[in-house]
């Protein structure tokens, strides 16, 4: 004979089951975590300002600008994500953006992202 159990019952262990499967905490740990190892691999494919010049304006500036949004995605990433790996070189990645957004404007160059 099937056990049969009350529907509040059920409803309850309903409630406990989807709480502890959609926390918070548990949602934004894989989030980081998913999202560090998205930065890792996007930051070995960045391209090098040190292999174009500004001569060549499109791809120094495609370059400039590159850089600069992956700056910014760090300087987000660590903000929602405060123990990441990227943490400790946030501040490093904000002066590079920093520096970069003054040569992008010096050299004239124009957002296409």
């Amino acid at each position: 004979m099937p056990l049969r159990l009350s529907s509040a019952r059920v409803r309850a262990w309903l409630v406990v089951v989807l709480c502890a499967a959609f926390s918070p905490s548990a949602a934004t740990a894989a989030d980081c975590s998913s999202q560090a190892a998205a930065l890792v691999k996007d930051e070995a494919d960045l391209p090098r300002i040190d292999l174009v010049s500004p001569v060549d304006r499109p791809p120094y500036c495609i370059t400039l600008e590159t850089i600069m949004a992956f700056a910014g995605r760090v300087k987000a990433h660590v903000a929602r994500c405060p123990t990441s790996e990227f943490a400790q070189r946030v501040s490093t990645w904000d002066r590079t953006r920093t520096d970069y957004a003054k040569l992008f404007g010096k050299h004239r160059c124009r957002r296409t992202l």
